[in-house]
């Protein structure tokens, strides 16, 4: 067996290698994947025939709630990251990935928020409400105890896991390319890859924004989602299918990057049009965000034109993909692995989820299938059909690149033909049940609805399913133990990670590849002209990233913050205070080995810069999501008191023109530290903080005053959205004050030098973030009342 599947257990929990903590994140999403479709086929047996009695009512609902929950955030988005921790670095000529120990505490808080969230089973309140969350089903008032709240929490704990995996990859494909590889000669996959990164970190806030008022509705007595009190339950719909639909393409995406590598290797021919199929790619993420409303038109908000074209306009670069691959196959030297039967699989399955999903842009035909068991196919032949199917061809394609071993051809093919056959066995029939009126989310039925056959006949596919699923066991576990070797090159592959040894090495290239054009590795290898073969270079010196034990540790405190927030203000307490601590040590351990990762990349811009700009950007989105709540529920409190009533404005302006000579300040401290003047630099970062922390200490005031008034979170809505709104903005103040008094420690170390004044900007660039959205808080809601 090969070494890298036998060093020690240890080193895996410190490991910062982009390698290992892609197999942690396949091993980890498989066997929530299991979790997930055992809870299926318990589905399935309740609903074999009528009156079914394998569970109870609200044991189905757990049932559905946690398959859905499980199969999106813990199974299929894991198994995408798994793909995209191991092979990016490798495809596009990197060493590892731009934040080694950024994407370990990705993994470790997504491994701690599965296990908290299944971890409700074990005290016996699972989730019961659906994993779409609607309100007001999810109020206390008509769902009392701890399931709601298991959910929620483990939701924002996975969202923080999403985010810092997608800044760290839009870092890394933007500024760690080799040479040469410009953004039109990426390969497909990591360009899929890119997009999918930029929908995570632009809509998860919508969902971040509809969870923290679910959690405040729930925990403080909030009025977000209370009708009584004025709130509109369509502000819960718009948020999650904001982030929903964004969601589809996030599952979907990294599969079609998946078939079009495996499509042109195995058809021996360059991918037909690949700057379409890019562009395409890029247009399905840009028409993701226009297309929520069809989830609502039977909701109250009746069509929207608008959004219904845009729902069908997405089926345009959706198309353009398929015939893309069709293209390339056509007049290919075929070879039919596994993969390719798996690529295509995809290609034929989606394209039946895609039509069945065009419908739904016609508000008629929304308004008859919405909640019927059609919208269940549908749902299944694109997240099954297209995402499950081309994360197969991933597996079959790449695991000799992973493990050094091949995975049994003939078994691979009796894998996907059962899978195949179950699959459309299972779900195909469905769409005949939900046009007789068969719908979603019930428990059992009478004989009489004329469902009894093809719900039968949907089981036995889903069992079909699960023993496609372990036969592919079977074929990884014989792999592992006696597969036979795979060279480093075994598929004729066209691009870089076949360059270099099966597994890779630590460092991933003895040296790192010049680019040349689109395949030039597959070019190089067939003597085509213009290609020179890369050198070779002693690797010895090398330096990699040093493993580190502060991911796992700061992972762990958040998952003690989440239990605390079920059990005891104490827990909480401690788990923050635990979770800060680490959070220093991760942040310093960094400046004790200063080479821990190549910080200048390719736009020439800092690795750190750039993450802080995307960062930045999702920011925008958080708080625009807050600001557009506050101004939808502006006038609309059912009880006083009133804004104008008890604002002070003049107080306000007071430290709102604290907070911007904070920036002045900021400004001040840069320029000290570029100029290596440590005694000014460390008097204008003070100087920030405590501005920072007068702003917050007027805040706390006004917070007080208000209370005094009679006006708190539960008071109304504007009581509500204001203490959140402004809330937020001063935690993140708070973030801002904690960050320089870091800096403040680097330079008493003597590690804020010149060299260092990256450090500073990065900061600076955040504080200033704060500081403009203050001027818009300041405005909409103090002087235009």
């Amino acid at each position: 067996m090969s070494a890298a599947w036998v060093t020690p257990a240890a080193s895996w929990i410190t490991t910062v290698d982009h390698k290992r903590i892609g197999v942690l994140y396949g091993v980890t999403a498989f066997l929530f994947f299991l979790v997930g479709g055992v809870e299926a086929l318990l589905i399935r047996l309740q609903l074999a025939g009528p009156g079914g009695r394998v569970v109870s009512a609200e044991t189905y609902n757990a049932l559905f709630t946690m398959h859905g929950t499980t199969m999106v955030f813990l199974a299929i988005m894991p198994l995408n990251a798994a793909f995209f921790n191991y092979m990016v670095p490798l495809l596009i000529g990197a060493r590892d990935v731009a934040f080694p120990r950024l994407n370990a505490l990705s993994y470790w808080i997504l491994l701690f928020g599965g296990l908290f969230l299944n971890a409700s089973f074990l005290v016996g309140a699972p989730p019961d409400a659906g994993w779409f969350g609607y309100a007001n089903l999810t109020s206390k008032q008509f769902t009392p105890g701890p399931s709601v709240d298991f959910w929620l929490l483990s939701l924002q704990v996975l969202g923080v896991s999403s985010m810092l995996g997608g800044i760290n990859f839009i870092v890394t494909i933007l500024n760690m390319r080799a040479p040469g590889m410009t953004l039109m000669r990426m390969p497909v996959f990591v360009w899929m890859t890119l997009v999918v990164q930029f929908l995570i970190v632009l809509a998860f806030p919508p969902i971040t924004v509809g969870l923290i008022f679910l959690m405040f509705d729930r925990f403080f007595g909030t009025r977000f989602y209370d009708v009584a009190a004025g709130g509109d339950l369509h502000l819960w719909q718009h948020l999650f299918w904001i982030f929903g639909h964004p969601e589809v393409y996030i599952l979907i995406l990294p599969a079609f990057g998946i078939v079009s590598e495996v499509l042109p290797t195995f058809a021996r021919k360059p991918l037909f049009g690949a700057p379409v199929v890019i562009y395409s790619g890029v247009l399905i993420g840009f028409f993701g965000f226009g297309v929520w409303s069809h989830h609502m038109f039977a909701a109250g908000m009746g069509p929207v034109a608008a959004l219904s074209i845009a729902t069908m306009l997405i089926a345009i670069p959706t198309g353009v993909k398929i015939f893309n691959w069709l293209a390339t196959l056509w007049g290919g030297a075929i070879r039919t692995t596994t993969a390719l039967h798996f690529a295509v699989g995809l290609v034929g399955l989606f394209t039946i989820g895609g039509l069945s999903g065009i419908m739904h842009a016609s508000p008629p035909v929304d308004l008859q299938q919405t909640d019927s068991y059609f919208v269940v196919a549908h749902l299944h032949y694109v997240l099954i059909g297209g995402s499950l199917f081309g994360l197969f061809a991933g597996a079959y394609y790449w695991w000799p690149k992973i493990t050094g071993r091949l995975l049994d051809e003939r078994l691979g093919k009796l894998q996907f033909w059962v899978v195949f056959a179950g699959f459309n066995v299972a779900f195909f029939p469905q769409h005949y049940l939900g046009a007789i009126g068969m719908p979603r989310r019930i428990y059992t039925y009478s004989a009489a609805a004329g469902w009894t056959f093809w719900n039968a006949v949907s089981t036995v596919g889903a069992f079909g399913i699960a023993l496609g699923v372990l036969l592919f066991m079977v074929n990884a576990w014989r792999s592992l133990t006696r597969g036979a070797p795979a060279s480093a090159d075994p598929w004729d592959g066209r691009t870089l990670e076949w360059r270099t040894s099966s597994p890779p090495p630590l460092h991933d290239f003895d040296t790192i590849p010049p680019i040349y054009g689109r395949d030039t590795f597959w070019r190089e290898k067939h003597g085509r002209p213009g290609i020179v073969p890369a050198p070779t270079h002693d690797h010895t010196h090398i330096h990699l990233p040093a493993p580190s034990r502060w991911p796992v540790l700061t992972a762990l405190g958040i998952a003690v913050l989440a239990i605390g927030a079920l059990t005891h203000v104490a827990v909480v307490l401690a788990g923050a205070l635990f979770t800060v601590v680490c959070m220093f040590a991760f942040a310093l351990e960094h400046h004790r080995n200063p080479a821990h990762a190549q910080q200048d990349g390719d736009l020439g811009v800092d690795h750190r810069k750039v993450a802080v700009w995307v960062f930045l950007g999702s920011e925008c989105f958080f708080f625009g999501t807050l600001i557009a709540t506050y101004l939808a529920y502006n006038g609309r409190s059912v009880v006083g008191p009133e804004p104008h009533q008890i604002l002070n404005i003049p107080l306000t302006t007071l430290s709102t023109f604290d907070l911007l000579m904070s920036s002045l300040l900021m400004v001040l401290a840069l320029a000290a530290v570029q100029r290596d003047d440590r005694r000014q630099a460390r008097l204008w970062l003070f100087g920030t903080a405590l501005f920072g922390l007068i702003f917050l200490g007027f805040q706390v005031y006004e917070f007080t005053h208000f209370v005094r008034e009679g006006l708190t979170l539960q008071r109304n809505l504007f009581g509500s959205t204001f203490f959140v709104l402004t809330g937020f903005h001063g935690g993140h103040v708070t973030v801002g004050v904690v960050w320089l008094l870091a800096l403040l420690i680097l330079d008493l170390r003597g590690r804020l030098g010149r060299v260092d004044a990256v450090k500073v900007e990065v900061a600076g660039l955040y504080w200033h973030f704060v500081d403009i959205v203050w001027i818009a808080i300041f405005t909409l809601v103090y002087l235009m009342p």
